[in-house]
């Protein structure tokens, strides 16, 4: 109804006028149909529209029950396997489906589409980084009244990093006094043995545990343990989503934090996914910016100073702050030089075949679009980091949030996601980001005196699947049957290297390397043969997969 007023009062313009997270489907006087998702953060919206009929909605199982055609595009999972998930791109899953991008209008007439992608990263206005950390509280404290609105039994997700403290602090102060706030957070599983890479945390508990003491109104709550495999449920969030979802190997520790907010009697899961686009970026794209523009001082701190990277300084300069500047292909050629074993990093990290990833690499020239792994770099400046921000915003991860919604009845929402918050930070200069060694610098303006120094000056950022050497490795025999099981499927047996799948889990390391080389390709690649093949199973109407 609040949309639909302001689509009356204002028509073209009105969604340039809110603030909020939606898809929203409108009904106009001339019989068409007005679909719209908001900027940075909104529910996925899909639509069929043809000469018979237009179907939309944020569900592809609505439309599938309308009858449009379960024509699954087998070529698009290809895709998500080799990292290529084409940003802006409205193609969609299912032949005849597309998808509203996120910021945009698409108008569906009988037969005939037309999308206005209205909102643009490049004409958000600069802001005075005078007293920003100030301002970005208060834009903070201000996204935290409007969670708060509503949601009457929220919970929290929260790490032991800066984001989400910051924003229970704010969300503390916008809450009457009286009030607590529930807070949920995820351990390792209890068979890790505490391993992870220098610069990152694994086990972020006893941080909280400290936040907590200096904020006597949270209410701490910690996820079982046991829950956090990276398919745990998949199959039904798949059923939900009706797509295939790389990034649901990530996500399994959320099934705890869920599992628990539906147990305490929450209604609204709140989190702060979107801060390391706005307040809490890191600004590492002043590697680049700052060589350019000659800012040696600043850049040679930072470089000295940068987390878990022992490298000497100028072999840092030329793989940060020179190399971005290069063509790609000599980008690719000094990298093979250097990492031999990583000269095809999309190869390394994907469960494809040689000619699946080649077949899928000729697609992609002809569209021009790329596996993220191709060419892996920092951006040169600012706004092309906000640029690529607002590209990979618009992802699946839409869908799963959603799915999650549906699975535990609790309602998610990015305090973070908040536009005013997010603009006021893109257009502040690199400076208030990255500047004095320090990186992150305006979040930790902004945590001074809202949790312990050493949660606030800590360099290191949580790694929230550092057990997935321990978990894995103990369903090894599982994970080999249904291997042998996809070796009869004609496309995944075509389209997976079956056999590296099964030699990665037979030679299996008793502790993890913490090398890219050896652990990367089974963290990432036997868990997404496993998925995708869930997911086959599912459209095909099998369940031995």
């Amino acid at each position: 109804m609040i949309y639909q007023a302001a689509v009356a009062r204002w028509g073209e313009t009105a969604d340039c006028r809110l603030v909020g997270n939606y898809a929203a489907i409108s009904a106009m006087p001339d019989g068409s149909l007005r679909l719209a998702r908001s900027p940075w953060n909104a529910p996925p919206l899909y639509y069929a529209n043809n000469c018979e009929r237009a179907v939309a909605s944020p569900l592809l199982r609505a439309l599938f029950a309308a009858g449009v055609p379960r024509d699954l595009d087998y070529d698009y999972v290809i895709d998500q396997l080799a990292y290529d998930f084409r940003d802006g791109d409205d193609a969609c899953w299912y032949r005849g489906v597309s998808k509203v991008p996120q910021g945009s209008v698409t108008i569906l007439k009988r037969g005939s589409t037309q999308t206005d992608c209205w909102y643009r990263v490049d004409d958000i206005c600069r802001s005075d980084p005078r007293g920003a950390a100030e301002r970005a509280l208060e834009l903070v404290r201000d996204a935290s009244e409007h969670a708060l609105n509503i949601a009457d039994s929220p919970a929290l997700a929260l790490s032991g990093g800066l984001d989400s403290s910051i924003t229970a602090s704010c969300l503390i102060e916008a809450l009457p006094a009286s009030q607590q706030l529930k807070t949920i957070s995820f351990g390792q599983d209890s068979e890790w043995p505490g391993a992870s890479s220098p610069d990152t945390m694994g086990d972020e508990i006893p941080l909280v545990r400290e936040f907590a003491k200096m904020h006597p109104r949270i209410s701490m709550h910690v996820a079982d343990r046991a829950i956090g495999d990276f398919d745990h449920r998949t199959r039904e969030m798949a059923a939900a989503m009706q797509i295939f979802a790389p990034g649901l190997a990530n996500v399994g520790k959320f099934h705890g934090i869920y599992a628990k907010a539906s147990q305490l009697g929450c209604d609204t899961l709140f989190s702060a996914e979107l801060a390391n686009q706005s307040f809490s970026a890191d600004g590492r794209w002043a590697y680049a910016e700052y060589a350019r523009a000659g800012k040696w001082g600043e850049l040679l701190r930072l470089l000295a100073n940068r987390p878990g990277d022992d490298r000497p300084i100028l072999r840092k300069i030329a793989a940060l702050s020179i190399l971005p500047h290069l063509p790609a292909a000599a980008r690719r050629g000094l990298r093979a030089l250097v990492h031999p074993q990583r000269r095809d990093m999309v190869r390394l990290l994907t469960p494809l075949s040689v000619e699946a990833l080649g077949n899928q690499r000729s697609r992609a020239t002809l569209r021009a679009s790329q596996s993220d792994w191709e060419d892996l770099t920092f951006p040169l400046n600012r706004q092309q980091a906000a640029r690529h921000d607002y590209l990979a915003a618009d992802s699946v991860g839409e869908d799963v949030n959603l799915a999650f919604e549906q699975l535990y009845g609790v309602r998610r929402r990015d305090v973070t996601a908040y536009r005013p918050l997010i603009e006021f930070c893109i257009g502040l200069p690199t400076e208030s980001f990255a500047c004095d060694g320090a990186e992150r610098k305006l979040a930790k303006q902004m945590a001074k005196g809202r949790m312990p120094e050493e949660q606030r000056l800590n360099p290191r950022y949580g790694q929230h699947n550092a057990d997935w050497h321990t978990r894995i490795g103990r369903r090894r025999g599982t994970l080999l049957t249904g291997i042998a099981a996809m070796r009869d499927h004609e496309f995944l047996s075509r389209t997976l290297d079956l056999d590296r799948i099964e030699t990665l889990l037979r030679d299996w390391p008793e502790q993890p390397s913490l090398d890219i080389d050896a652990d990367w390709p089974r963290m990432l690649a036997i868990p997404r043969a496993v998925l995708a093949a869930q997911f086959i199973g599912l459209i095909e109407g099998r369940n031995d997969l």
